[in-house]
This record gives structure tokens, sequence and C-alpha cells, in this order.
């Protein structure tokens, strides 16, 4: 009814709910295919912007596919393949991916008319034919062109970290989305305007919304920026593979993207397997077979001793829910129903936490 009319008043409007967090995978391949820059961003949720820094070489099991790192993921087939892989591994939702070739990265900051950088180090280019090296993108503050800005987010400069090469890719990023229009229509006509070097797992409009919320929070000065906790696998290796480091991750992906975490009933299980014995390969052999029996296998390295005598399948606690998946978990690895303990002080790092010893038999 009309204000003043002597009829009951209207009600006052309901607030409206916040929207739930909402993720994306950005990638950012080189010329040989590989996303060798990836991040999942988050937005929403009441929180700011996020942005989980996640390194090339990081050890994934991709559906399908096997064990691969999440660089070469980008190169298969299925688009979904990095973005399902990273998901399983962190428990982690992501609602999808927005994937740029050079091209692609080169033709965003292009359209923002360029981005405004701090280089700490010069990045150089070194001529196959010649051997001659060249200074490409200078140290100092800098105004890079969309090629500029594509080599200095994707070159790995020689004994140089990898959590380095992410911090540019995230530099270039944060400027690009940044300087975007503030119109969900005409971020997306650019998508589009990319052409077959970007490629979306999603509706390029649903990808338009995101990187528009993105721009605001980070023109609201509200972005975190972190790096996923891993650790190397064979340490000394010039380009070693690294495991994600599960115990630290969680800490980062529950900081920084709450409402995205997977509860136990929304993924898979999740197995931690360690090698207790020392022989190589039996990790392969337990991953062959738990991938087979549905659950997600996750690698742990070795553990702390090669002494181990009997598998031990841990889980959290007492529920029949938990002992029911440890039960599952030892017949898939062949391993009596005996192995399964319940864990001292609990456990998050994943669903079962598995230590093979002498008696498992690849």
């Amino acid at each position: 009814s009309t204000a003043g009319s002597g009829g009951t008043p209207d009600p006052a409007p309901t607030p409206s709910a916040v929207a739930p967090q909402e993720t994306l995978l950005i990638q950012a391949r080189n010329d040989a295919d590989l996303g060798v820059d990836n991040m999942v961003a988050g937005v929403g949720g009441g929180l700011p912007a996020a942005q989980l820094l996640v390194p090339s070489r990081l050890i994934v099991d991709v559906p399908g596919a096997g064990q691969q790192t999440l660089g070469a993921s980008a190169r298969l087939l299925d688009r979904t393949a990095s973005q399902d892989a990273l998901s399983d591994l962190l428990a982690l939702r992501i609602d999808g991916t927005l994937s740029l070739g050079r091209l692609a990265l080169a033709g965003m900051v292009d359209y923002v008319g360029g981005i405004t950088v701090d280089v700490d180090k010069p990045i150089t280019e070194v001529d196959q034919e010649t051997g001659v090296e060249t200074v490409v993108v200078p140290s100092g503050t800098q105004t890079l062109d969309g090629t500029q800005a594509a080599t200095y987010a994707l070159t790995w400069l020689p004994d140089e970290p990898e959590a380095a090469r992410l911090a540019r890719f995230s530099q270039v990023m944060t400027a690009t989305i940044s300087g975007l229009p503030d119109d969900a229509l005409r971020i997306e006509q650019m998508l589009t305007s990319l052409g077959g070097s970007a490629r979306t797992t999603t509706a390029s409009a649903t990808v338009a919304q995101f990187l528009l919320q993105m721009r605001q929070s980070i023109l609201d000065g509200g972005q975190q920026v972190r790096v996923l906790p891993t650790t190397d696998i064979e340490a000394g290796e010039a380009l070693a593979v690294v495991r994600v480091d599960l115990v630290a991750a969680k800490g980062v992906i529950d900081s920084l993207l709450p409402q995205a975490v997977l509860t136990g009933a929304e993924s898979n299980p999740r197995v931690l397997v360690q090698n207790g014995v020392g022989t190589p390969g039996l990790g392969a052999n337990a991953r062959y077979r738990q991938v087979g029996a549905g659950m997600v296998y996750i690698n742990g390295g070795n553990a702390d001793q090669f002494d181990q005598e009997q598998t031990l399948v841990i889980v959290a606690d007492a529920t029949t829910e938990s002992v029911t998946l440890g039960e599952s978990d030892a017949e898939a690895l062949g391993v009596p129903p005996t192995s399964v303990q319940i864990a001292e002080d609990g456990q998050n790092v994943a669903d079962v936490v598995v230590i093979l010893g002498a008696d498992f038999e690849p």
C-alpha cells in the first residue's frame, strides 16, 4: 500500500543475503602449452578477493590420466583436467577455469592499455641461434604492453624459485583485472575477442562477472595473496617436482577460501600414503589400487623411518563411517582389517593416512 493511505505500511525490505564465495582457476600457458602459472582466485562471501598461487610442478592425480604435474595437465584434451585434479587434491570447490595462452594474456593487458609494475630483476631472453641475451623487461617501475607483460609472467629465470615467477603472474593479473571496465558485458566481449588462445570451462558471462567482482575487491584494497605450501619430492634436482604440504596448505586454504572447502560428504575420500619401507615404487602400486577403489591418492613421500613391519591405515576417529572407510582402504591395499588404527589426536590432513609396511605386497 502507499504510505499515508491509511493501510498497513510496507514491510522493510529484507537485506539481500551475501552471495557465497566463488572460485576460478586462472592459468597462463607457455609456448609449449604447459600451464606454468596457476592461481585459484576467490571472490564473494563477504570476504576479500583471494589468490592462491599454485606451482606448475605440483604433482596431481588427473582423473583418467594418472599422475603428472599440474602444468602438464593443461595440455590434456579435457579442459577441466587441471581444476578437477586440484579440486580432488585440495578438497576445494573450483567453479571453473580461465586458461590463457601467451596471446590471450597479452591481449588482456593491451585491452586495458598496458600495466605498470615494479620489476625486481630484469627479464632477459637468449636467442637460441646466436646465444645473445637481450633485456626484455628492465628492472624498476615499468609500464608494460601485452607482449612484455606476457613474457614477464611466463619467463622462469635460471636458479629462480618458482614462487618468484608466480609472484610476477600475480602482479600482472592484479594490475590487468583492476584495469578492466566496470561493465560485465564489455569484459565478456573482451574475453570473446581473445579467440582460441583463451579457454574457459564455464560460460564467458560467468567468468566476466567473476572478474568484475575481483576488480572491485582489488580497487577497494581487499585482496589476499598466498602461495600453496609444498615440499620437494626430488630434493637436489634443478626442476624437482613438488607435493602439497597438506598440513600447511589446510591453514592457508581455510584462511583464503573457507567457503569453498569441500566436506567429506562432498568429496571423494582422500588418502595420504607414506612409504614406511623404502622400496622404490611402493606408492605407485598403492595409488593404482586406491584410485581403482574410487579414492583420491595423495603422495605423502617417505615416512620418518623405514622399519614399518605392518601397514597402518589410520582414520580420524572411531565413528562407523571412518572405520568402514579405513577397512575399505585396507581391502583395496590387500592388507588385513587389523591394519586400521584410530588417530590418537585426530587428523584433518586427509580422510585416511596410510603408512605402507613390509606386509604390503605390490
